[in-house]
């Protein structure tokens, strides 16, 4: 069970030589404060530093190996500036990320986790310091006096945000393909692609749909023609992805089935093989190699 602390208090500890853990519990579900804690429309609002300070400038690519840059500035013109990157972006239950203020101060890495029970989120942010001393000198900056009163006014702007409507679970199940003779495309991807036959009905008024699914999908595909409300012409279908664990054994099978397929494709480490089916439905064949990560920008 997931145990919350007393609303309205923030506890420090020292779980080692670098490190210093805060707990704060606030009245809000997870979801609301992972976003106000990662959303620009939202940081700005509350995590305005000391009083008589704003934050102008607020850049999030919310991703892992994204960028973060929060600009503060006083009405004197005082600017200070935190600049990081995220390595994990977990919602709504963590964020991992480094981090360094402008100045001299030593880069540190913070961990941040949201855990909800009973309508309260704990949140529980671990900084890692690259030593003691940095730890020390962060803690006799004025650190706890500041993440108190921040967290302070987190709970004063999480009172004045509705939470979203939350999403029921979605499932993409069934892709219309549009075809000119279903028995031809069925001969196609039941024959030569090996698809299963789900469903074969005549609904009528001459309309027909049949229903297949690739050997090891939970999505499916219909052959149709002639069904109201989908009248995409036939052939004008682009791009649908069939992922496989090895490209080259999987189009040398297509290969020997009778399918026309075109050769492997390598853009930035994600693997590619184009067919088309007889009505010109465009495919392809992906391999994404494991370990393989987001390209860079």
């Amino acid at each position: 069970m997931v145990m919350t602390g007393e609303l309205g208090v923030t506890t420090f500890e020292l779980p080692s030589d670098e490190e210093v853990r805060i707990v704060r519990t606030v009245a809000a579900p997870r979801g609301l404060v992972f976003d106000v804690h990662t959303r620009a429309e939202h940081l700005p609002k509350w995590m305005v530093g000391p009083p008589g300070w704003t934050m102008p400038v607020c850049e999030i690519d919310l991703r892992p190996g994204g960028r973060f840059r929060y600009v503060w500035r006083s009405a004197g013109d005082e600017e200070l500036t935190i600049a990081g990157t995220f390595h994990e972006v977990i919602r709504p239950d963590r964020l991992v990320s480094s981090e360094a203020w402008s100045g001299d101060w030593p880069e540190t890495r913070n961990t941040v986790t949201f855990a909800e029970h009973d309508g309260r989120t704990t949140i529980t942010t671990t900084i890692r310091h690259v030593s003691q001393e940095a730890r020390d000198a962060a803690l006799q900056s004025g650190m706890k006096d500041g993440l108190d009163a921040g967290h302070a006014r987190l709970e004063a702007y999480l009172a004045t945000v509705e939470p979203a409507v939350a999403m029921p679970a979605m499932r993409l199940e069934l892709v219309p393909v549009p075809v000119a003779d279903v028995d031809a495309a069925l001969a196609f991807y039941e024959g030569r692609l090996g698809f299963t036959v789900d469903h074969d009905v005549r609904p009528g008024n001459g309309s027909r749909v049949t229903q297949l699914t690739p050997p090891g999908s939970s999505c499916s595909i219909v052959l149709y023609k002639d069904l109201p409300g989908l009248d995409l012409p036939p052939g004008t279908l682009r791009g649908l992805h069939l992922v496989v664990d090895d490209i080259h054994k999987s189009r040398e099978a297509l290969l020997a089935r009778g399918v026309e397929v075109a050769g492997v494709d390598d853009l930035g480490g994600i693997l590619y093989a184009a067919f088309a089916d007889p009505d010109g439905n465009t495919w392809l064949l992906q391999e994404i190699p494991r370990g393989s990560s987001r390209p860079a920008d």
